[in-house]
């Protein structure tokens, strides 16, 4: 009976301390969890209170933000601005180079892909050569004929003028009382006074233009270098992003990538047809109404028209410019004509071009170039309508992609 007891008691002493045992592990486990979520608490507390005093002091030392963010778009202004011409030179780099692709994929000696793409960048650089060489054979000559124009007219009007000043009450008592009331030591010192204030900004415009020309050297050398070597840099970039992104956002970032790259493009070539139209339009309504220079408006227009809403205006009051050197009376009719034909194109033409080469309804084209002109300007005008474009596909796809889980939950 003794060894019955022992043996009992040993079964409950046993079981006693595995309960104890396993107790003990879970109190231990539910521990390690709150310690868990306390962790979790903490730094998401410490991370909203960095950020809210990074928030206030940047309010509150605005003005010193905004000249250090200013410093640094200086410095890389050039490498900004290389990257936006190389993104505009690949658009037709690109178009070549498929072509060139097919038209050798027939031979039996097809050269290597680095071949190809460098033909298809000098056929580009060539192309652009030309179209620059035949604007300025175009604008150069007209120029020269309307100043001559001018200098015909000044003559013939100049004995007019003479004997209008000839006549009262412009007479030589006039001339010597006018002279007499100048006060010549507070002209001198006026122009001394002048001469102060002009010098240091001559100066400082002089060093303005010499840093203009340095960055845009900088900017076409970085272009032609990432224009050469895209494969490479876009091949660089999408590492770096699957290296530091989680994969669902590195994902996501490569797809709005290829979707702007391929917007962009669509956009370009759509913007390029739209200015050719643009072109042909003023050189028939200029040549119908007997405006002169027809052929120098349709090409000045063509190449203007690049900038969206923007560029034809500008080509509109070189237009009005030269007609009015020509013959000042012919002014109102080319303003009228080029902004009838300018209405005509925004409101109909463009938006249905431009907007169906992105994928964009004519209200969508015309909301997106209204608010990118108005934040960035003429660049806002350009990569905005293709980035409304890019939007409203993310969403689209997002929309569709909940329905479906809807559907599938019901």
């Amino acid at each position: 009976m003794s060894g019955v007891r022992i043996l009992s008691r040993t079964l409950k002493d046993s079981r006693t301390m595995f309960l104890s045992l396993f107790v003990f592990h879970m109190n231990e486990t539910n521990s390690e969890s709150e310690m868990n979520v306390l962790e979790k608490k903490t730094k998401q507390n410490l991370l909203v209170t960095i950020v809210g005093v990074s928030l206030f002091a940047a309010f509150m030392n605005f003005s010193v933000i905004v000249r250090f963010l200013g410093g640094i778009i200086d410095v890389l202004l050039p490498i900004i601005a290389g990257s936006i011409l190389a993104l505009f030179l690949n658009v037709p780099m690109t178009g070549i180079k498929n072509r060139l692709k097919k038209l050798f994929g027939k031979s039996k000696k097809q050269p290597s892909d680095k071949a190809i793409h460098l033909i298809s960048f000098f056929i580009t650089i060539i192309c652009i050569m030309i179209v620059l060489a035949g604007v300025s054979g175009l604008l150069v000559p007209e120029l020269v004929n309307s100043a001559r124009n001018l200098y015909v007219q000044i003559n013939e009007k100049l004995p007019q003028w003479m004997n209008y000043f000839e006549g009262e009450p412009f007479g030589v008592e006039w001339v010597e009382a006018f002279i007499s009331e100048i006060d010549v030591e507070k002209m001198l010192q006026n122009i001394t006074n002048g001469m102060d204030f002009l010098l240091p900004n001559v100066a400082s415009a002089l060093s303005s233009t010499i840093g203009v020309v340095v960055t845009a050297a900088f900017a076409i050398i970085i272009s032609i270098y990432m224009t050469l070597g895209i494969d490479k840099i876009g091949n660089h970039c999408k590492k770096l992003i699957c290296a530091y992104l989680k994969p669902a956002w590195a994902n996501h970032t490569l797809h709005f990538c290829s979707m702007f790259h391929k917007s962009f493009a669509k956009f370009l070539s759509g913007q390029c047809t739209e200015a050719v139209i643009l072109g042909i339009l003023m050189f028939l309504a200029f040549t119908i109404v007997q405006l002169p220079y027809a052929n120098l408006v349709g090409v000045l227009t063509a190449v203007c028209a690049i900038i969206p809403y923007v560029g034809a205006f500008i080509s509109c009051s070189v237009s009005i410019f030269l007609t009015t050197l020509l013959d000042p009376g012919l002014a109102i009719r080319c303003a009228i004509v080029y902004l009838a034909v300018q209405f005509i194109e925004n409101q109909f033409i463009y938006p249905k071009v431009v907007g169906e080469s992105v994928g964009l309804s004519p209200f969508y084209t015309l909301i997106a170039a209204m608010i990118g002109g108005k934040l960035f300007g003429i660049m806002g005008i350009i990569f905005f309508i293709p980035l409304t474009s890019v939007i409203l596909e993310l969403v689209k796809e997002d929309a569709n992609r909940r329905l479906q889980k809807q559907k599938n939950v019901e």
